[in-house]
């Protein structure tokens, strides 16, 4: 499949782009060059809010994957930055799935998160969260990601698009799994539950996994799925509805 990633340069671009361009001819719409570029990779300077570029970058392309992400607040750390959540997060999908329906690409993948959901006052990995519960963050950054789930709902169902929304939590490189391991930190980190138990963070390669299940998802129309870090306890988030409706488990636990 040839397929578009637009922020394929950002954490989480670059945690999934060397395993999807080993399966996918692919390229890569961001200002900065992905890190490390897989041989083959494409890279196409621009930003999805420059239309000419995103119109380039989507010709002849299967697929496209939005992975872009509002960068955290230079003299605000670490809370986001709260113009750029929007632009990136909002806007930028908007821009992007009307550009992929003008182009006429039928398929989309959305990398959401969980940051949906509130984490206090009781913490993401202590709530029941199936993809049935109303998202109720009220962050900026969770407020920016629940738009984008409607924007992608909208353009699914105003254009016939396949959108597909995976929300991931502590995406990670393999190397550093089960921790959570982000470039703007010393050292990876440790997810616990309240009794002090790990939780394991989502590695690189079932991420890819999971993009590439929702890249050929059947059915049509606008879904949503948690994709996450699994182990044998019972007692993670559920990711119940990827592994019947995408065929995705987490192969690392």
């Amino acid at each position: 499949m040839r397929i578009l990633i637009v922020g394929g340069s950002g954490y989480v671009g670059s945690l999934m782009l060397p395993g999807l361009a080993a399966r996918h001819e692919v390229r890569v719409l961001d200002p900065a060059a992905p890190p490390n570029r897989p041989e083959g990779v494409v890279h196409l300077p621009g930003s999805a809010l420059d239309s000419e570029a995103l119109a380039t970058a989507l010709d002849g392309v299967d697929a496209v994957v939005h992975a872009a992400m509002g960068r955290r607040s230079d003299v605000n750390w670490p809370h986001p930055d709260l113009a750029r959540s929007f632009e990136v997060n909002v806007a930028s999908v908007y821009a992007t799935l009307e550009a992929a329906h003008e182009a006429g690409v039928r398929r989309a993948v959305l990398t959401g998160s969980m940051s949906v959901f509130a984490n206090a006052p009781v913490p993401l990995t202590e709530r029941p969260l199936t993809e049935a519960v109303e998202p109720d963050a009220a962050d900026v950054y969770g407020v920016s990601k629940r738009l984008a789930e409607q924007v992608a709902r909208i353009a699914a169902d105003a254009h016939g698009l396949t959108v597909t929304v995976l929300r991931l939590a502590w995406p990670t490189p393999d190397a550093a799994w089960p921790l959570w391991a982000l470039p703007v930190v010393p050292d990876p980190i440790e997810v616990t539950r309240a009794d002090g138990t790990r939780y394991p963070a989502l590695a690189a390669s079932d991420l890819v996994s999971a993009v590439d299940a929702a890249l050929s998802r059947s059915g049509g129309g606008y879904e949503v799925f948690h994709i996450l870090g699994e182990d044998d306890s019972g007692r993670c988030l559920s990711t119940a509805k990827a592994r019947e409706q995408l065929g995705w488990v987490a192969r690392r636990r």
